[in-house]
């Protein structure tokens, strides 16, 4: 189904060029939508996602000034908002004199996580009337993409008519968001079929400590992995009710993927097809355009001679086997279950979760202290460009390709994203009832109770970099709050080569299921053994793999990469 738009067109092109004119000499004021008056719209995003694209399938922006008919969107997110009237309320009323945002309103539901897979396949079946939805990538998304349900909204980006998205996503972040999507031909369709919703891109990974017991046992501070280890160590010696660390195996301890020193050799989710741990490590040439090889561990020293200078080597493995050390302070249970009835020296935590984990841990242990160290090297010493991923995160916003009303959809993100003040309504809710602000960056929850208090999943709509304000528990640390502020940092990231890539499984199916097979039961056994073990643990994985597939599967990984690089890259 075609959409219709819901724009009449309110001046011609002479006249609007003759309004560019005048507002180049005095000035061009803007609707509280973000849409320049008399302007004449930019066509579109310009961006390297352009590339091999028929340009036809866009979803094109308006190209003048409008005027909007009343209208309502249907909005839907997952799991429970409550008390969105008030906001919805506040939301009219800012945009009372706005004459496009004022004609757009809202109409919100929801459906709880546990049954939104299924609730978004059957919305995708029906094509049901929604303009606007939650879509995680687990949900789906690739596959939704690939069969064309959702809006190409390319137009919308690097568009001087929608200045909200223009600010709130970057250039890289446009770039990032754009999908390459592989035809039978084995060419590429390109496209934005969805807006990431991140506060950063990637989560610090690292281990809550308890702080106590490092000032009891007179430990070092912890300022890198030795000294986090010999505190683990101690605590294991003095304390008989404690275990050294809350995991079951080492692989969270195992970073190499997240980090940006990795010259030329590139790893990530979407090159992730054998399972847990058993990742696939691409090198590329100097300018990035070319594939050397994909390697795993185990492999041959031919199979690494074809890698960049500096990785001719089986990295993978040393890496893997030096985690071992840690083995004796793992959970007892090791290599079975998460489950831990012991506290620990330790415990697993990206940034984000830490606030919550300390204050569930407060409960139980009122009187204890607590520090938080990050794992990889690079993001702890906090260099800039340390990590190397695809900018985006599993959260993402999609309009429907049938919907009527994909104009009024963008327009109110524009909106929603224009300013931190409108941002702020939607992710937490009214200033003053809901929260208070702290300092410029800064908020608080109020005394609402949680009855009348509003809550938004922000994954769901709102998050953006562009848009981040420290909890009170954050502010209040200079250290943890200069963690956050180094991972909400652009300049912390750079964007893969490889970011876009989506492997299409169709050929090598048989095989990749039963690689991935071995992937899992080796991923937990590791943790099991030493050193020498997991050697011949990796060894014998590496020949089973090979004798169900792993070549074939290296083989159109390569393929497939080379094929997508140079779509990219035309």
């Amino acid at each position: 189904m075609k959409r219709k738009t819901l724009f009449t067109r309110v001046a011609s092109l002479l006249l609007a060029g003759i309004m560019t004119a005048s507002l180049a000499g005095c000035g061009s004021s803007q609707t509280a939508g973000g849409a320049a008056e008399g302007s004449q719209a930019a066509t579109g995003t310009e961006s390297a996602a352009s590339a091999g694209t028929d340009a036809s399938s866009k979803t094109a922006a308006p190209e003048a000034a409008v005027e909007m008919e009343d209208t309502t969107i249907n909005i839907r997110v997952m799991n429970e908002y409550r008390n969105l009237d008030k906001v919805l309320e506040k939301y009219e009323e800012m945009t009372a004199d706005d004459p496009v945002m004022s004609k757009i309103h809202l109409n919100f539901s929801y459906v709880a996580g546990g049954d939104y897979k299924d609730k978004l396949t059957m919305a995708m079946v029906a094509q049901e009337d929604y303009d606007l939805m939650f879509c995680g990538s687990w949900h789906g998304l690739s596959t939704f993409i690939q069969q064309g349900n959702f809006a190409d909204l390319s137009g919308y980006f690097n568009n001087d008519q929608f200045p909200g998205l223009k600010a709130a996503f970057s250039e890289d972040f446009v770039n990032a968001m754009t999908s390459y999507v592989r035809q039978e031909d084995g060419s590429y369709r390109t496209g934005i079929y969805g807006i990431n919703l991140a506060s950063y891109y990637e989560d610090s990974r690292g281990f809550m400590y308890r702080e106590d017991l490092r000032k009891k046992y007179n430990c070092d501070p912890i300022t890198d992995e030795e000294s986090l280890l010999a505190f683990v160590q101690t605590v294991a010696e003095n304390e008989p009710d404690m275990i050294g660390v809350s995991l079951s195996n080492f692989f969270r301890l195992d970073s190499p993927f997240y980090s940006g020193k990795h010259d030329h050799v590139f790893t990530q989710d979407n090159v992730n097809i054998l399972g847990d741990q058993t990742w696939f490590y691409v090198g590329l040439s100097e300018d990035n355009k070319t594939v050397l090889n994909a390697v795993v561990a185990g492999d041959s020293e031919e199979q690494f001679s074809k890698m960049p200078e500096g990785y001719q080597y089986d990295f993978i493995t040393e890496y893997t086997v030096e985690r071992t050390k840690w083995n004796p302070y793992l959970n007892p249970n090791r290599g079975t279950t998460d489950t831990v009835e012991k506290e620990a020296a330790i415990t697993y935590s990206t940034l984000s979760e830490y606030e919550s984990k300390v204050t569930d841990a407060m409960q139980r242990l009122p009187e204890a202290e607590f520090g938080f160290y990050v794992i990889e090297d690079a993001q702890r010493n906090k260099e800039e460009g340390a990590v190397i991923c695809d900018m985006v995160t599993n959260n993402w916003l999609v309009v429907p390709e049938w919907s009527e009303k994909i104009d009024a959809v963008m327009y109110f993100l524009d909106w929603m994203f224009g300013s931190q003040e409108a941002n702020d309504l939607f992710q937490y809710g009214i200033e003053g009832e809901d929260w208070e602000a702290v300092g410029e960056d800064g908020y608080k929850a109020t005394d609402i109770s949680d009855e009348e208090k509003y809550s938004m999943p922000n994954y769901s709509l709102t998050l953006n970099p562009s848009y981040v304000r420290f909890s009170e528990f954050v502010s209040n640390d200079p250290e943890l709050k200069a963690d956050f502020e180094y991972m909400y940092d652009p300049s912390t990231y750079q964007l893969s080569p490889l970011a876009g890539f989506i492997f299409d499984t169709t050929n090598v199916e048989t095989q990749i299921a039963n690689v991935s097979a071995l992937s899992n039961e080796l991923q937990l056994t590791l943790s099991m053994y030493d050193a020498d073990e997991a050697v011949e643990k990796i060894n014998t994985w590496h020949e089973q793999a090979e004798a169900v597939g792993l070549e074939e599967i290296r083989q159109e990984l390569i393929t497939q990469l080379q094929a997508f690089l140079d779509a990219k890259n035309a």
